[in-house]
C-alpha cells in the first residue's frame, strides 16, 4: 500500500484537543488556566509520538560523523504528530509557519518510504506569542474524550491510535 497524499479539505470529523507538549519538563497544573481548548492529553504518555520523531530525524543523519547533542527538532515532532495522533490542523503562531511546512516535507517522505497513511496537516495562524508555550492545541481525526483526568484522557486516546506498521 503506497502512501496516499491528500488534502485536508475531506469531509472528515476533527476533534480539537490539547496537548502537553514533550518539552513541558517544567510542567505545573497552573498553566492549565492560559490556553486549555478541549480535552487534554500529555504527549509523554504517547511514545510513539517520541519513537516516529526520532526515526524522522535519523532519516536525516548521517552516522558517519558524531550525532549532534540534540538529535530531532521542531519538525520532527510536529511530523510525529501529523503521522501518529491523525492532527490534520495546528493552531500555531504565525512564526511557527516555516516549522510545520518542513514537518509536512518530512512526514509525507517518512509516509512514502514507509508506506503509510499521509494527509498533510494544515495551520490556524495567530499572532499571539503570549499563549501558552506548554500546550499545543490541535484538530485530530481521532476522537478525544474528556475522562475526568490527565492521565485517563491520554491513555484513551492512545488506545484509539492506529497501529503504524513500522
Amino acid at each position: 500500500m503506497n502512501a496516499m497524499p491528500q488534502t485536508a479539505e475531506q469531509s472528515e470529523i476533527l476533534h480539537t484537543l490539547s496537548i502537553i507538549v514533550d518539552d513541558a519538563q517544567d510542567f505545573s497544573p497552573a498553566f492549565l488556566d492560559a490556553g486549555q481548548c478541549g480535552t487534554l492529553i500529555s504527549e509523554s504518555m504517547i511514545p510513539q509520538v517520541r519513537t516516529v520523531a526520532t526515526m524522522i530525524a535519523a532519516e536525516r543523519h548521517d552516522f558517519s560523523s558524531t550525532s549532534p547533542a540534540e538529535f530531532t527538532d521542531a519538525a520532527d515532532f510536529f511530523a510525529a504528530r501529523i503521522l501518529v495522533l491523525g492532527v490534520r490542523c495546528f493552531h500555531l503562531d504565525v512564526s511557527l509557519s516555516q516549522v510545520l511546512k518542513t514537518a509536512n516535507n518530512r512526514a509525507r517522505r517518512f509516509a512514502e518510504k514507509h508506506h503509510l497513511f499521509f494527509i498533510p496537516a494544515q495551520a490556524e495562524l495567530s499572532l499571539n506569542k503570549c499563549k501558552n508555550s506548554h500546550l499545543l492545541t490541535v484538530e485530530t481525526e481521532i476522537k478525544a474524550e474528556n475522562k475526568g483526568s490527565l492521565v485517563a484522557n491520554s491513555i484513551e486516546f492512545a488506545r484509539r491510535l492506529k497501529l503504524l506498521p513500522l
